[in-house]
């Protein structure tokens, strides 16, 4: 019997209904057809008695039907039911099992006339779900790498389904779950993407519609606040600006920078938060007849936006913010001696990207690139890329 329907108790409403349509029936006394429809429901009464709905379109001029129900028995097929009624539907409790049902219509004569062909259909037993306990008690976002939450009970297996259901109707489904060795268990596998902060109960849901639940679940975050902290080297790249004409070149290879960056704002779809940079370039370009020699410290306050991957050991930081660098010791060397040194205060408006991986945390490197443009009294105001390499620490 591969292709019957199963009928299952359920204890929360009729399920979705499958119509099963077969041969017209030839009626003797009308000399004409009709064409039987028969469906199957099935509901929980409320002192527990399992109930299935039998239906059918029937014959206008019938005048009543007989319903045939047998049930398998090895190879063979023994009478259960067998009972008249005028009307449809006909309601019937079984036991679990196999069963095969057809009704035979009797015209306005009560003459038997042919009867439909045989229907097959199946009354699973429905075991009540029970949730003891689950582990672990709380999934934290930003640590772990694999979410696996173990259920722990009794009749948790044959296609039972199981989701995690917020206080405002929020629901999360696992993407796979696995039977265990008995009854008694099963694992659900969430992926990252699936998973919001807030607490749930776990709701479980047999074949039958029998269900269990059991709470609290918390999905968090274990840190409230990242406290990164790193330092590198980074070159300074001329784009643009007056100051290529009066130096002549474009790259300048010393320099270095410190990060301090606080992670406050953490959502799945991304952690926001403030950052300060404190840099440093040393300027120094010699010509035929001379040389420029300066120093450019500077600092810039960034606000950055921080996208993990799934993988939560790689993550993308993009930042943009502003600040003030500042030009000391600024001097030109000639054959006949040097200039009075300067100094000078530029506003800076900056922005940035890198990647950063997680080698072992709580160590990372982080690579990227800045972009910088300094607000000068020359014009044009040069700009700046900042590559940048280094590692840090997170608190």
């Amino acid at each position: 019997m591969k292709d019957h329907k199963p009928l299952r108790p359920s204890t929360v409403r009729p399920v979705s209904r499958r119509r099963l349509f077969f041969l017209a029936v030839l009626v003797g006394l009308s000399a004409g057809t009709f064409l039987w429809g028969q469906e199957a429901e099935y509901r929980i009464e409320a002192d527990g008695r399992f109930t299935q709905t039998l239906r059918w379109a029937g014959q206008r001029d019938a005048l009543y039907y007989e319903v045939e129900i047998e049930k398998q028995a090895g190879e063979q097929w023994e009478k259960t039911v067998t009972e008249k009624t005028e009307f449809s539907p006909f309601e019937v409790s079984l036991e679990p099992g196999v069963y095969r049902w057809r009704v035979r219509v009797y015209d306005v004569l009560a003459r038997p006339r042919e009867a439909s062909d045989w229907i097959p259909f199946e009354v699973l037993m429905a075991k009540q779900p029970v949730l003891e306990r689950f582990s672990p008690e709380v999934f934290y976002v930003d640590e772990d790498v694999v979410w696996n939450l173990t259920l722990f009970g009794d009749n948790l297996t044959g296609g039972i389904e199981v989701s995690l259901v917020g206080s405002q109707g929020r629901i999360i489904r696992p993407d796979t779950i696995t039977a265990g060795r008995s009854e008694e268990d099963a694992r659900l596998v969430f992926s990252y993407g699936n998973l919001e902060v807030g607490e749930y109960t776990v709701h479980a849901v047999n074949p039958g519609g029998l269900t269990a639940d059991l709470g609290i679940f918390r999905i968090a975050f274990k840190k409230p606040v990242d406290i990164n902290i790193s330092a590198g080297y980074r070159p300074m790249i001329s784009l643009y600006g007056r100051i290529n004409e009066l130096l002549e070149t474009r790259f300048f290879p010393a320099g270095a920078y410190s990060r301090l960056s606080l992670m406050f704002f953490k959502r799945q779809w991304g952690y926001m938060g403030l950052e300060i940079e404190p840099s440093w370039t040393y300027l120094s370009v010699t010509q035929d007849d001379y040389s420029v020699f300066a120093q450019m410290p500077g600092g810039t306050f960034y606000g950055v936006y921080q996208k993990w991957f799934s993988n939560r050991v790689m993550a993308f930081n993009f930042r943009i913010g502003g600040g003030v660098y500042s030009v000391l010791d600024y001097h030109f060397v000639f054959s006949t001696g040097k200039t009075e040194p300067m100094a000078v205060l530029i506003p800076v408006v900056a922005a940035g990207a890198s990647f950063q991986w997680f080698v072992r945390k709580p160590f990372f490197v982080e690579a990227g690139v800045n972009f910088a443009h300094l607000f000068t009294v020359d014009n044009p105001s040069p700009g700046y890329l900042q590559p940048f390499a280094g590692a840090g620490w997170q608190f």
